[in-house]
């Protein structure tokens, strides 16, 4: 495939959006920051890291693939320097791993590619074979560098000795370089991580809002060799909705990537390059240091949004609900629909949710969960409206 040329791509901007909230032409924009006439040529990813002790160099800035892109848009990225790609087997109903075997298939000995899983503890070793193949039939390749479970919240799951048994037989078989996991639940997880051998990479919620509690984890984590990938970076994503942000001077998704790269126990953030646009914004903030217009935008918009979403790493509300409802996924699916503008995947995940963890009890309870959200969210107002929202 020729070298992708963002002139020619600007008539097919993709509709979804993650992170910056629109999709746009970021040069014929006034109202976007971040990004002149002149820089528009030199973006490029300007720093790569180590991806712990795997031997992977990945740049600082990566990608992240859980909503709506085409095939040209992940090239379009790769030819601006992103070399790392993270994916997943539910991502898109499987499309998203189609679409970056589709895109990257010739470069596949140039990029490096995680995808993940999710499993139960009843899980069987030919089942998690049989999946990881499929996964690599969508990818066309022969291999994954990075195999993780998807959504763990406790690693006593990896006791499991099918599931130790299917990793090892995958590493055996050179189907998968690496393994790790993905969670929302850091505090748990990476302190586990320290005594488990079987996770090489982590990939874990961190943002100027939600996360910083757990660095001093994160650093033990790093310095054992595991290697730390950052994951939703724009702290509940909210940008696209404020206007007051969109014509700051800065770019708020470029100052929230920067914050997160400023913690030098983070090897790469994947914020997901939704567009063209996403892209160029995104690599843009490759290499450069967090400076105070930087932190002016971030205060600014924690001043906006600090009880419009659920921190969905904190499990606070959780033990005061009487009825076990699912309070963090509910709020991450609305905010999926709402923000991400992942409609129909939000209420496929919804959808998947068992009956007993949805906010159909809210309606007539008290609200407990209100009184012990630290954020002052209208808890159970939200998961009433989130109910509604996703079963349309």
């Amino acid at each position: 495939m020729s070298k992708l040329n963002r002139r020619n791509f600007l008539t097919t901007l993709t509709s979804g959006v993650l992170g910056i909230g629109v999709s746009r032409n970021i040069k014929a924009d006034p109202r976007n920051p971040g990004i002149s006439q002149q820089e528009e040529s030199l973006i490029k990813i300007q720093k790569y890291n180590n991806l712990g002790n795997t031997g992977i160099k990945v740049p600082d800035v990566s990608c992240g693939s859980i909503s709506f892109f085409e095939p040209n848009v992940l090239r379009y990225a790769y030819d601006l320097g992103v070399t790392y790609f993270d994916t997943a087997e539910s991502y898109i109903r499987q499309k998203s791993e189609s679409m970056i075997g589709q895109a990257l298939k010739d470069v596949r000995d140039k990029i490096a590619i995680t995808t993940k899983h999710g499993l139960n503890p009843k899980v069987k070793k030919e089942e998690i074979i049989q999946r990881v193949e499929a996964s690599l039939k969508r990818l066309q390749s022969d291999y994954v560098d990075v195999a993780m479970i998807h959504g763990l919240s406790d690693l006593s799951l990896l006791d499991n000795e099918e599931i130790q048994a299917a990793y090892a037989q995958l590493k055996k078989d050179g189907k998968v370089r690496f393994t790790g996991f993905s969670t929302h639940n850091m505090q748990l997880t990476l302190k586990q991580a320290l005594d488990k051998d079987f996770a090489q990479v982590i990939l874990l919620i961190y943002n100027h809002d939600e996360g910083k509690e757990i660095e001093p984890l994160i650093e033990q984590v790093h310095r054992k060799g595991i290697g730390t990938v950052a994951m939703k970076v724009f702290a509940g994503g909210k940008h696209g909705n404020l206007k007051s942000l969109i014509s700051q001077e800065v770019s708020y998704p470029q100052a929230a990537i920067r914050w997160v790269l400023s913690n030098p126990n983070i090897d790469c953030c994947i914020p997901t390059m939704s567009s063209y646009s996403h892209v160029e914004e995104y690599v843009a903030a490759s290499g450069k240091p967090l400076n105070r217009a930087d932190l002016r935008v971030i205060a600014e918009y924690q001043r906006q949004t600090k009880d419009q979403y659920c921190r969905v790493s904190c499990q606070e509300c959780l033990s005061s609900c009487p009825h076990n409802v699912a309070v963090n996924d509910v709020l991450r699916y609305r905010m999926y629909f709402e923000d991400y503008h992942m409609e129909k995947e939000a209420m496929r995940y919804y959808a998947e949710l068992d009956k007993s963890r949805k906010p159909l009890p809210c309606q007539s309870c008290t609200g407990l969960c209100e009184k012990a959200c630290q954020y002052n969210l209208k808890v159970r107002e939200k998961l009433i409206q989130a109910h509604e929202i996703l079963s349309a």
